[in-house]
């Protein structure tokens, strides 16, 4: 009996702490990327500990096989769009402000079913602390 309680404690244990990890661990793709992309949790730090806090009414994501994007609010009112490409686990999105190309880039992975996004700024450098953003496939 004690044996049987201490495999599922551990079990619960493996658990509890591979579903709480930061940051996912499969490569991002194209195929899998493609679809519509939902915000739902937000792991921001301010300079001190933090944790993943849902995020109401997020942003969207659309991604298409051509290499295109949406971004769009929560009511699919599109925000800005443009191009993307994945190189080394790296997205970038690019898009045009005032008539200049710009640029954002992401670490990026999946969950292993890849129905989860995990996006954390890389460029410019915009989270000093870290900060990580959690997409849902819809």
């Amino acid at each position: 009996m004690k044996l049987k309680f201490t495999v599922l404690f551990c079990a619960l244990l493996y658990i509890a702490c591979e579903s709480d990890d930061a940051f996912d661990d499969t490569p991002i793709d194209n195929p899998s990327l493609v679809g519509e992309w939902l915000l739902t949790a937000s792991y921001v730090s301010p300079g001190g500990a933090t944790e993943w806090k849902d995020v109401e009414e997020g942003y969207r994501y659309f991604f298409d096989e051509c290499g295109t994007y949406e971004r769009t609010d929560f009511n699919k009112e599109v925000l800005n769009s443009g191009d993307y490409e994945i190189t080394d686990e790296a997205l970038y999105l690019y898009f045009v402000t005032e008539n200049e190309k710009d640029t954002l880039g992401y670490s990026a992975d999946f969950n292993e079913r890849k129905t989860r996004l995990t996006l954390s700024p890389s460029y410019p450098g915009i989270c000093i602390e870290g900060c990580l953003y959690r997409f849902e496939k819809q």
